[in-house]
């Protein structure tokens, strides 16, 4: 039977180790993670589809990981899944001042896309944006949902800090890496930088439509879930501090107030701040390490900037697959 331990309880490591033992249900497996939620950047995040700060990554694979995920957020919403995980379908607009008057690539798989008329941007004061459909989940729940199928299919999770490869590389046949930001530290890459985000939980359920502007001097987003309307947000890069900071309260709430007065009637329920793991481009490969004389196979999963709800179940299926040729190559090398 193989062993596998799994670095990292978010979003990436959680849909990594559902999917493998989806895959290969013989496998042991198991999550290891110092931060379990309500305590990981995943929480922090909107839930919200769409592709964000990704580097260089290849479009092709942006596409690839980002419509799994999007089918399986709609199997979800669809289900009887949608009341655990907070799934849903949500329509509304975003302005966009910043590409030329041209649709993202990405909006070929959302539903119901239109460009703006005239009346909509003058009301946002803007001359380019677009109305959509996309699906969300709610982060808690979804997080929730996850650990419960992983444990009922045989997984386990244990509450453990790994400081470096070298401390498990005998506990496991595979290791896969999903530990996000951590991985400056815990694999030394450099190219790896804290994105810190931080966020408005609010109670107003008359808001429906979510609202995004992307502009040169400004990032908003009104990002109404199951149970909150998620206000946000700032991107200040190598930034550590993990405390909200009341100026930058202060900035969201009056940027998304102006683009949605009604909100001023809102009640105020948390600040909550997260680090999202930037690199030059999202890192899924196998690595062979030589640790202690031994050679470890290690799956990268990891670097999803600010996508990491949007490529997860995508990035956890390659994830399954690459395990499963290596189990099945081990096999063959036997016969």
């Amino acid at each position: 039977m193989v062993k596998i331990g799994i670095i990292g309880a978010g979003v990436i490591g959680l849909s990594s180790a559902l999917r493998i033992i989806e895959t290969l249900p013989e496998a042991e497996v198991e999550v290891l993670a110092d931060k379990f939620s309500p305590f990981t950047t995943t929480d922090v995040s909107g839930g919200f589809w769409e592709p964000h700060l990704l580097g260089d990554t290849p479009e092709v694979k942006i596409k690839e990981w980002s419509n799994k995920t999007f089918d399986h957020m709609v199997h979800l919403a669809t289900t009887d899944c949608a009341k655990y995980t907070g799934a849903c379908y949500v329509s509304g607009y975003q302005i966009n001042d910043c590409i030329n008057k041209q649709l993202p690539f990405w909006t070929e798989k959302v539903k119901n896309l239109r460009v703006m008329n005239e009346d909509e941007l003058k009301q946002y004061d803007s001359t380019f944006g677009f109305f959509y459909t996309t699906v969300m989940l709610e982060p808690r729940l979804y997080l929730q949902w996850l650990m419960k199928r992983v444990q009922r299919k045989g997984g386990r999770l244990k509450k453990r800090k790994v400081d470096k490869i070298e401390d498990i590389v005998d506990d496991y046949d595979i290791i896969i890496n999903c530990c996000g930001v951590g991985a400056q530290s815990f694999i030394n890459d450099k190219t790896v930088k804290p994105v810190r985000g931080q966020v408005m939980r609010v109670i107003a359920p008359w808001i429906k439509h979510f609202f995004i502007s992307v502009k040169e001097d400004e990032i908003g987003y009104i990002l109404p879930s199951a149970n909150f309307v998620v206000c946000g947000g700032t991107e200040y890069f190598d930034d550590w501090n993990s405390d909200a900071d009341t100026k930058d309260r202060d900035t969201i709430w009056k940027t998304c107030v102006n683009y949605e007065p009604s909100l001023s009637e809102a009640k105020f329920d948390s600040d909550a701040v997260g680090f999202r793991p930037f690199r030059p481009s999202v890192r899924l490969e196998v690595e062979k390490v030589k640790i202690k004389d031994r050679n470890k196979p290690i799956i990268h999963n990891y670097g999803h900037g600010g996508s990491g709800v949007t490529l997860h179940w995508g990035c956890a299926e390659e994830v399954a697959n690459m395990v499963k040729r290596m189990c099945d190559k081990q096999i063959s090398s036997k016969l």
